[in-house]
């Protein structure tokens, strides 16, 4: 029994972290927000944790498990993980007078 606490441990201790940094050169505008959504199916499919309400992009965003996000990775067998998605806002162009925003190049168009 102590072998197999032993090793459950070890095993435990030697579990990695997820995290994506992206991070642009444009000027950020706000402070930092974040949003909690899924991963599923060991990555397979994920739920939309992205901020589609920055109007000029993005200008960092940082991806990560949250620290008990590999206890419902375990227990669910891989099938959801939870994921933390944290960002901050493109500050847009300057007053542009009442004209379409401008869409920086990393947004693909419709």
């Amino acid at each position: 029994m102590k072998r197999l606490a032993a090793s459950a441990l070890v095993l435990a201790s030697l579990t990695g972290c997820f995290r994506m940094s992206v991070r642009s050169p444009a000027a950020r505008d706000g402070a930092p927000e974040s949003r909690t959504g899924v991963s599923l199916v060991a990555g397979l499919t994920t739920s939309n944790v992205a901020a589609a309400e920055c109007r000029h992009g993005l200008s960092r965003v940082d991806v990560y498990w949250p620290w008990w996000s590999p206890f419902v990775y375990a227990f669910t067998f891989g099938i959801v993980t939870p994921l933390r998605a944290e960002y901050v806002c493109a500050k847009g162009p300057g007053d542009s007078g009442g004209g379409d925003p401008e869409v920086p190049p990393s947004v693909p168009g419709l």
